[in-house]
């Protein structure tokens, strides 16, 4: 069986949000002082990014990330530099994990999170976050021979999750009003939560799905495994940055504008979700949701 992943319609009530993030005033580009001083200071940008997250940050080669999101970010490093006042400002990529990227980001260790970033009320006290560049949903991946093709069938079973991502929160929110109780098992990262599928010591493997389908695809047995069509939650991916710097928010927010308005986003979404994020491996090969073209097409109308 082929692993599949389904993109469907999330929640009406985020799109207009998202829809008013793009029209929002933007101030110059100096504006942005909050993180603007300590990119000068420390005469550096500094942008965060998960290794493991494919296809939106990940490690190709020994060198720079490559990914969806970083593809956002090299415009808004491009306008932060403008705004320094130096169009050599180096930058420095620091990979990070789920349980420190906020603390980096909130010490101003690191400028930026271009990754997979979900934006959620609990984040938001900590990080302020950019108008969505991706809408995505967790979804559980099984194995095949355990011929379990529904969530019900994992009642009373382990479902591990990367520790500190939205996976456990979205298990528990999907599975209380219908009365579906799983363990949830907590993994340091993406490979020990499939290690633990693969090895049968849990039962389901929960993450975004668009990233489920991108670790299942690089496995020389991916047809042994599949991604239930359910969908637990709403995943809204976005650029996270200092909380309270609205400057910089809006600097974020024009760049990311920019880039789905002059079709720059577009070709990203191509290169990174319609072809194989790394030479050799399977494309992804998913339709872009019709929230994902609303954004687009909003950008273009402003």
């Amino acid at each position: 069986m082929e692993t599949r992943f389904l993109l469907r319609a999330f929640s009406p009530g985020l799109l207009p949000a998202a829809l008013a993030l793009l029209t929002v005033a933007v101030p110059q580009w100096a504006q942005a002082q909050a993180t603007l001083d300590k990119i000068k200071s420390r005469g550096q940008i500094n942008v965060g990014y998960r290794a493991l997250a494919a296809p939106f940050s990940f490690h190709q080669t020994a060198e720079k990330p490559l990914g969806y999101s970083i593809a956002f970010c090299q415009p808004i490093i491009e306008s932060l530099r403008q705004a320094a006042g130096n169009r050599n400002l180096p930058v420095r990529y620091i990979e990070t994990e789920v349980d420190a990227r906020v603390r980096l980001l909130a010490e101003g260790s690191v400028d930026l999170l271009c990754e997979n970033v979900t934006d959620t009320p609990e984040r938001r006290a900590r990080m302020d976050f950019s108008t969505p560049i991706y809408i995505d949903a967790i979804q559980v991946a099984v194995r095949n021979k355990d011929k379990i093709v529904t969530l019900a069938q994992l009642q009373g079973k382990s479902i591990v999750g990367i520790d500190g991502s939205t996976a456990a929160p979205a298990l528990q929110r999907y599975g209380q009003p219908r009365s579906l109780n799983w363990q949830f098992a907590k993994a340091v990262n993406p490979d020990a939560a499939l290690g633990q599928l693969q090895m049968g010591w849990a039962a389901g493997y929960a993450r975004d799905g668009v990233m489920l389908a991108a670790q299942l695809a690089a496995l020389p047995d991916a047809a042994d495994y599949s991604i239930l069509p359910d969908r637990l939650s709403v995943e809204t991916i976005a650029i996270a940055y200092r909380k309270g710097d609205a400057a910089m928010g809006a600097l974020v927010n024009a760049s990311i504008k920019e880039s789905m308005r002059s079709g720059a986003a577009q070709g990203w979404y191509e290169q990174w979700f319609l072809k194989p994020a790394k030479p050799g491996g399977k494309p992804l090969a998913t339709a872009m949701p019709a929230e994902m073209k609303a954004l687009f097409e909003a950008a273009k109308a402003n």
